[in-house]
C-alpha cells in the first residue's frame, strides 16, 4: 500500500506557522587489511540548489592528510534514522514545517521525535507510520510558555547520538529545531561532540535569529557534515526546513579505500574541482 502523509499537512495547517555517516565495510581493528569507508555528503551550487551530477573524477578525498582512492560514488539510497528535536518554547511554530519534513522524507526515513518541554519528551520512536507521526505532530501544538535550559539541548544531542550508535543505524541523522539559547559554555559540549563523531550521525540545525548558539550547535554541523539554517521570528519555517530535507534527499554515498595496514584517522577532507560548488561533508569521522 502506498504510504502518504497528505493528511499531516492538513492537520498541521490549522496550527501556528538540516552526513556524515562513515562506515568501515570490513574489519574493526585500528590496523587491518584494506578497508572501504563510506561517507555521505551533499553538494550545492552558488544559489544553494542541490548539485546531483558530480563525478568521482571531480572529487579529492584525504583522510588524515593522505589522499585516498575513490572506489565508488553514487546517489545515497540507504534508509535514514532521523532523530528530530523540537524546541519551539511551547509556541507550536514548527508544527507545519515538521509535517512537510515528514512528507518529504517518509519513503527514505524512520523518525524519532522529541519535544523539549523543557526536557526532551519522546513522542515518537523511529517510525514511518503516518498515524504515529500524526500523533507526534499533535504534541507540537501551542503548549504555553516553555523555558528550555541551554544545557538540555547539549544533552539531547549527546543522547540521540548514543542511541543511534547503539542502534547501529546505517545512515543516522539528528535535526534540531530551536528557538532557545544553547549554553555558551558547557562542560558537556566536548562529550556531546565526541558522541556525535562516534555515532557517525550528521547534525542539522535550524535556529531562530538572535538566539545564542554554543559549541555543539555551531561545531556539530561543521564536523558531521550537516546544515545550519536560520529563520526570523514570525517567518514561515517550512521553506527553511525544506532546505535540510532537500539536502538529505540529494546526498551522495562515497566509498573510498584505506590501504593495507594503515591506521584509520578521524580527520577527513573532501574537495571538488568543480567551480562554484560547495560540498557539505563531514570533517571528523569515527576512528574505528
Amino acid at each position: 500500500m502506498k504510504r502518504t502523509l497528505i493528511s499531516l499537512t492538513v492537520f498541521a495547517a490549522v496550527a501556528l506557522t538540516i552526513t556524515g555517516r562513515v562506515t568501515a565495510t570490513s574489519g574493526s581493528a585500528a590496523l587491518r587489511p584494506e578497508v572501504l569507508r563510506r561517507v555521505y555528503f551533499s553538494a550545492v551550487d552558488a544559489k544553494g540548489a542541490p548539485v546531483t551530477d558530480l563525478t568521482a573524477a571531480e572529487l579529492t578525498v584525504k583522510e588524515g592528510g593522505k589522499e585516498r582512492a575513490i572506489a565508488e560514488l553514487k546517489p545515497a539510497m540507504a534508509p535514514m534514522h532521523v532523530s528530530l528535536f523540537v524546541d519551539d518554547q511551547g509556541s507550536g511554530a514548527f508544527q507545519v514545517a515538521v509535517a512537510k519534513f515528514f512528507e518529504t522524507l517518509l519513503r527514505q526515513a524512520k523518525f524519532a521525535v522529541s519535544v523539549m518541554n523543557p526536557q526532551p519528551i519522546k513522542v515518537a520512536d523511529y517510525t514511518a507510520d503516518p498515524a504515529e507521526l500524526r500523533a507526534a505532530l499533535g504534541r507540537m501544538g501551542q503548549r504555553g510558555k516553555v523555558d528550555v535550559d541551554g544545557e538540555q539541548i547539549v544533552d539531547a544531542v549527546a543522547g540521540a547520538a548514543k542511541e543511534l550508535q547503539q542502534l547501529k543505524a546505517g545512515r543516522p541523522v539528528i535535526v534540531v529545531l530551536t528557538a532557545s539559547d544553547e549554553a555558551a559554555v558547557s562542560n558537556q559540549s566536548d562529550n556531546a561532540l565526541n558522541s556525535l563523531r562516534a555515532s557517525g550521525a550528521s547534525l542539522h540545525v535550524l535556529y531562530v535569529i538572535n538566539i545564542e548558539l554554543g559549541k555543539v550547535l555551531v561545531e556539530g554541523p561543521k564536523q558531521s557534515g550537516g546544515m545550519t539554517q536560520q529563520v526570523a521570528r514570525g517567518v514561515p519555517v517550512a521553506p527553511v526546513l525544506a532546505k535540510i530535507a532537500d539536502n538529505l534527499m540529494n546526498q551522495y554515498a562515497l566509498t573510498y579505500t584505506i590501504p593495507d595496514g594503515v591506521k584509520l584517522s578521524d580527520r577527513l577532507s573532501l574537495t571538488t574541482s568543480r567551480k562554484d560548488v560547495k560540498l557539505i561533508a563531514p570533517s571528523r569521522l569515527p576512528d574505528k
